[in-house]
């Protein structure tokens, strides 16, 4: 196949850009549709399925979406509770001070989180097993 000239190059290439904008042309009319629809929906006291479900799949029956955390980060509640410990504290401690000092969530494995977010900031030192601090 002997190769393309550039004038069959820039054919090609025009041909290709109009399919994308006609696609996405397509895309964008469907989608104004398809928000229609879930308004209507939900005015009738259904649920819109999520679109992590992704297409062709259901949203499991029941499932809550997650929300965005608000308010300050993890870090900074940790930041504070470790400030007022002298000595230090196990992870474990550090998770329920945490949550009594009130930062919001929803998790299952929160005291996985507070480790992790021990082990992979700066701002905290290691002492012993379990047992963390303020970085100076």
């Amino acid at each position: 196949m002997p190769p393309k000239t550039i004038a069959e190059l820039k054919k090609e290439l025009r041909t290709k850009e109009r399919a994308l904008d006609r696609l996405a042309s397509r895309r964008r009319k469907l989608s104004t549709r398809l928000a229609a629809l879930d308004r209507k929906i939900l005015a009738l006291g259904g649920e819109v399925p999520s679109a992590a479900a992704g297409p062709g799949r259901k949203a499991k029956r029941g499932a809550k979406r997650r929300r965005r955390a608000t308010g300050k980060p993890l870090v900074n509640y940790i930041t504070a509770v470790l400030g007022k410990a002298k000595k230090g504290m196990r992870a474990k401690d550090v998770m329920k001070a945490v949550l009594k000092a009130g930062y919001p969530t929803y998790s299952k494995g929160f005291y996985g989180i507070v480790a992790a977010a021990l082990r992979d900031t700066s701002k905290f030192k290691r002492l012993g097993r379990g047992i963390y601090t303020l970085a100076k």
